[in-house]
């Protein structure tokens, strides 16, 4: 009969069916049931675990979870202005999308009709432009942002062809407000979710903020460097995926594997266009301004 090796914990899921050909039905049954009572204990010992492990944070979706005391406690994370600056900072990079990928040249009737259509959806936002809810120099970045990238777009329209230049040109010439918008958004995140975490530590024993656990879910090459996950190793005063802390990669469906190799192909153009660095977009683009901001706050 084959040898079955464990190493650590490993969950062996046995079918009634597995190695039919090696085992009677009787000894496939034995096996199965016992398996069955390891992971039913298993399931117990989590139970437990959550009930007696102290208080837990979870990022999720844009909001953070208290999980304390048998109930939950949520608060969004995402506000206005984090929306508003990404949307705006997403502009150009939507242009590169439509151009960049399918490739420099003459454009043909389907991408002059995507073009023509964003265009006009700039258009309607600059009509409201004075009514986002920002103002002062954020407002006329804003600005800047719409103007510099309907021109170009005109330009392309106009000329119904591009070349790799003429785009690399635009992208880097955006990358400065980019990163403007990305150190706003960044702040704007880290100082909902500063407010929140330190609201819920008054809330709490200095035993039960020992026990802290938090757990962050985020894309999965938004990884490195994540900017909660900055944040909760300042606040916590460890490092990485531990005990206290973990990360958990959302994917997205239907096809996470499929998507996840076109992800890194696609991010990849994304990372040279517009930072001339093909790996930027291999961690999460709010770090740089995460680690910037986490440095001018008060964690005591």
């Amino acid at each position: 009969m084959r040898r079955i090796f464990s190493t650590g914990l490993i969950f062996i899921l046995l079918s009634h069916t597995a190695y039919s050909e090696e085992i009677n039905e009787a000894t496939s049954t034995a096996l199965y049931n016992l398996n069955r009572d390891f992971i039913n204990a298993h399931t117990v010992a989590r139970k437990l675990d959550l009930a007696s492990g102290g208080p837990i944070i979870l990022l999720r979706d844009g909001k953070l979870v208290l999980v304390r005391n048998n109930s939950e406690t949520t608060s969004e994370m995402l506000l206005p202005r984090y929306d508003t600056l990404k949307v705006f900072a997403h502009m150009p990079v939507a242009i590169y999308l439509m151009l960049g990928p399918p490739g420099a040249g003459k454009l043909d009737a389907q991408r002059l009709r995507q073009l023509t259509e964003y265009r006009g959806r700039i258009d309607r936002v600059e009509k409201q432009i004075d009514h986002i809810g920002l103002e002062g120099a954020n407002l006329k970045r804003q600005k800047q942002l719409l103007a510099d990238s309907k021109q170009f777009l005109e330009k392309v329209i106009q000329q119904q062809q591009f070349s790799t230049e003429e785009l690399h040109t635009f992208t880097r010439s955006m990358l400065p407000m980019i990163k403007a918008n990305i150190a706003g958004a960044a702040a704007s995140q880290l100082d909902a979710m500063h407010r929140q975490v330190m609201a819920w530590k008054k809330e709490m024993t200095p035993e039960e903020w020992q026990k802290l656990r938090v757990s962050v879910k985020g894309a999965v090459l938004a990884r490195k460097d994540n900017l909660a996950m900055q944040y909760f190793e300042h606040l916590l005063h460890i490092k990485g995926n531990g005990m206290r802390l973990l990360y958990m990669e959302r994917y997205v469906p239907p096809t996470p594997m499929l998507t996840l190799l076109a992800t890194r192909s696609v991010d990849r153009g994304i990372s040279i266009a517009f930072f001339d660095n093909p790996d930027r977009m291999f961690r999460d683009v709010l770090a740089d301004a995460a680690a910037a901001h986490i440095k001018k706050m008060k964690f005591d």
